[in-house]
């Protein structure tokens, strides 16, 4: 009797939970279903950005049709290049102090600039992951505010017409071993920028990176900023310390022919993660919320990677994705960087900063 009442009380279980997870289920597709429509009564959004941003205006067309097509909209992407992604934040908190509403709907950045649109409470909180089934939790860098978009591992890159391979740094230690380094002492060109420096203070400490920045700065040969990578394609310098986005470049100038050869500065790769977030006060935040999720989408990767060669490592199918795959190349976890980023910029930390930036200008 007790066995018979038992199985009765399991399949009662049983049988609430599946209840219970297909309410949960059909919630879900209520809401999302809910967000379309009102997304059908918002004619467009506003995205400022940089001008070659997903691929400038022929890659955005490509995006607003493959959204329109996905979703059965018809909006229109208004998309004006803009000022860099430190000045957008900065302009996106003011006007959301000032009661304004935003000049974007949409904001792209990596974690620095999104923990800064954090810390300033200035994003709409959406549950990406329950309402898209495409978008899974760890693609909520910051929880419920975040996507990722892609993925930008940094590294060293270098001319291999130049730099052979059996001589070519295999990390930044490399760079400035005495040793390897007469290949291209006077001749490296070198980031000017602390970011990328700060950040790798997390693996090696502040005062390693010190003496790194030191000896480097020694064999300098100039500075290059990350969008002229193509003076390393011509020659003009053979190798460049650290680049932003370096496997994305080397698969955008060694699909034309060029000799771009991408090395991990540390292991794992010290990466950039840059997301899209709909700002408080976005004019048209329905659509806004849609299209965030939608850049996770394989047909919106498959777009941004044929103009940009840049693509999520949290999407299968993606060159970013079989590239780490197949090569066992693990990147840093996004949260080591935002801890770095959401913590209080103390007295040391400042200093720490203003001695690297005085190291790279030589004084």
């Amino acid at each position: 009797m007790k066995q018979s009442v038992t199985r009765v009380f399991q399949k009662s279980f049983a049988l609430l939970a599946l209840n219970l997870l297909s309410a949960s289920y059909l919630n879900a597709a209520e809401t999302l279903q809910s967000l379309i429509a009102a997304a059908k009564n918002e004619d467009e959004i506003t995205f400022v950005a940089g001008a070659q941003t997903f691929g400038g205006r022929k890659g955005i067309a490509e995006l607003e049709a493959a959204f329109n097509q996905r979703f059965g909209l018809k909006m229109k992407i208004n998309f004006a290049a803009g000022p860099d992604m430190n000045a957008r934040a900065a302009r996106h908190i003011t006007e959301i102090k000032s009661g304004r509403k935003v000049s974007s709907d949409i904001f792209l950045g990596s974690q620095s600039h999104q923990a800064l649109m954090h810390k300033e409470n200035a994003l709409e909180k959406v549950n990406y992951a329950g309402l898209f089934p495409w978008v899974a939790k760890e693609m909520e860098i910051f929880s419920n505010e975040t996507v990722l978009v892609y993925t930008s591992p940094n590294g060293i890159i270098y001319n291999s017409n130049l730099i052979p391979k059996d001589k070519a740094p295999k990390n930044y230690a490399d760079l400035i071993d005495p040793k390897l380094s007469p290949t291209w002492a006077g001749k490296i060109a070198i980031p000017p920028y602390v970011a990328w420096l700060a950040e790798l203070s997390l693996v090696w400490g502040t005062e390693k990176v010190k003496d790194f920045t030191r000896k480097l700065v020694a064999i300098s040969g100039g500075r290059l900023r990350y969008s002229e990578e193509e003076r390393i394609v011509s020659g003009e310098f053979p190798i460049m310390a650290n680049l932003g986005d370096s496997l994305g470049a080397m698969w955008t100038w060694q699909a034309k022919g060029a000799p771009l050869v991408a090395v991990p500065g540390v292991t794992p790769i010290n990466t950039d993660y840059f997301q899209l977030s709909t700002p408080k006060g976005a004019v048209h935040p329905n659509l806004a919320k849609l299209f965030c999720a939608f850049m996770a989408t394989k047909e919106a990767q498959a777009i941004i990677q044929k103009h940009e060669s840049r693509s999520s490592h949290l999407v299968e199918g993606t060159i970013m994705q079989k590239y780490l795959r197949d090569n066992k190349v693990a990147v840093q976890e996004a949260k080591l960087s935002i801890g770095y980023y959401l913590k209080s910029e103390d007295a040391d930390g400042l200093l720490f900063k203003e001695e690297l930036a005085k190291i790279l200008k030589g004084s």
